[in-house]
């Protein structure tokens, strides 16, 4: 099972994709569990990652989204119309330099919450992908 939606970036770009996944989730039933809450928290980073840092909030570009769920693994792909970025080059916001800083747990807190992540980043964009065990 599978769907894909195209978002303009906007001051409801988060909003949407929200919705588009709460309606997934009710019609595929997946659980409302601390399960659910990981996946929420995990995507909802991605999603702020692609409008803010990808696509520097331009309205001229969009976050694609695709959620597939498997038999044992639900998937999520967020990508943004960006020129990427090097993940490597992202500081580690447990060092005590980062602590205090605003932004910049993203791709840590998914791969904190996810049970998978895989990250490709290119000057067309990024894509991340999250797997999350059923």
């Amino acid at each position: 099972m599978t769907k894909e939606i195209l978002i303009k970036t906007d001051n409801n770009t988060l909003v949407k994709a929200e919705e588009f996944l709460n309606d997934f989730r009710s019609e595929y039933l997946l659980e409302n569990s601390t399960g659910f809450i990981n996946i929420l928290i995990a995507f909802t980073e991605a999603v702020n990652n692609a409008i803010n840092h990808g696509n520097r909030r331009n309205s001229k570009k969009n976050v694609y989204i695709k959620l597939e769920k498997e038999t044992k693994y639900f998937l999520i792909y967020v990508k943004d119309e960006g020129e990427g970025f090097n993940e490597g080059d992202v500081p580690d916001p447990t060092l005590p330099e980062n602590l205090l800083k605003q932004s910049g747990r993203g791709v840590f807190l998914i791969k904190k919450l996810a049970d998978s992540m895989l990250i490709n980043s290119n000057n067309n964009g990024t894509t991340v992908k999250m797997g999350f065990k059923l």
